[in-house]
């Protein structure tokens, strides 16, 4: 039989095209299970006690995210085609995951948790320097101001040191919830997204106050409040 040249020419030119990438929605979508074990084993790993579930959790983690990292480790989504070594980057969380599980079976959970820090930055970077801003990522980055401001507040002797506290940090923690907040559209639980954020905006306007008036165990209650408002819309499963 033979081939037509219009046809063997459009057949040549197909052969040399580049294969089309993945779609980046389709693969934060699958993303979010794996990632949820994830941040399961995040939260576990900041207590001892909870040493015998996160070692369940990261295991999970490990099982759920190797598939993933396959799938996509030589099919980059289109978003994410920019990232020269993106295989060894989507990669990379399989490897910390099964360091932080040796870690944990020899007693070590803060230790853990530390390590498995490295997978929120890891993918956290590739988005960045992609062009991508997400819930997850506006999350994290208020998670880093309200860590200093906590950490400040228990560590603080005085009262001068609490309104330092204040004074140097205060506005940046609202403003990094702010931002947080500006990403509703992306949060598919529209009530659990803004009953949270109403949560960190008055528990946020109530310990600014008292950073000031340097009431410490006031100051820690309400950033306790900020943290649980924190932690709703960071197990979103969306914030992936």
């Amino acid at each position: 039989m033979k081939i037509k040249p219009v046809i063997l020419s459009s057949l040549l030119l197909l052969a040399t095209l580049p294969a089309l990438a993945s779609d980046y929605q389709t693969f934060a979508e699958e993303m979010m299970t794996p990632y949820g074990f994830y941040k399961k084993s995040l939260a576990l790993t900041s207590k001892q006690e909870n040493r015998d579930k996160a070692i369940a959790e990261v295991e999970k983690l490990i099982q759920s995210w190797k598939p993933f990292a396959e799938r996509y480790a030589d099919d980059a989504p289109d978003r994410l085609t920019t990232i020269a070594d993106f295989g060894d980057r989507i990669r990379r969380p399989l490897a910390v995951a099964k360091e932080a599980l040796n870690t944990l079976k020899a007693g070590e959970v803060w230790q853990a948790h530390m390590q498995l820090e490295e997978i929120r930055y890891t993918l956290w970077q590739m988005r960045t320097e992609a062009g991508i801003v997400t819930l997850n990522d506006k999350i994290n980055d208020f998670h880093e101001a309200m860590e200093i401001v906590l950490d400040g507040i228990e560590e603080a002797e005085t009262a001068e040191q609490l309104q330092h506290v204040g004074s140097r940090y205060g506005a940046w923690l609202r403003i990094k919830w702010l931002e947080v907040a500006r990403m509703a559209d992306t949060a598919s639980d529209q009530i659990a997204f803004n009953a949270a954020v109403q949560q960190g905006e008055d528990a946020i306007a109530e310990l600014l106050p008292l950073l000031r008036r340097g009431e410490k165990e006031a100051a820690e209650k309400a950033g306790g409040k900020i943290k649980k408002a924190y932690k709703v819309i960071f197990f979103l499963p969306e914030c992936s």
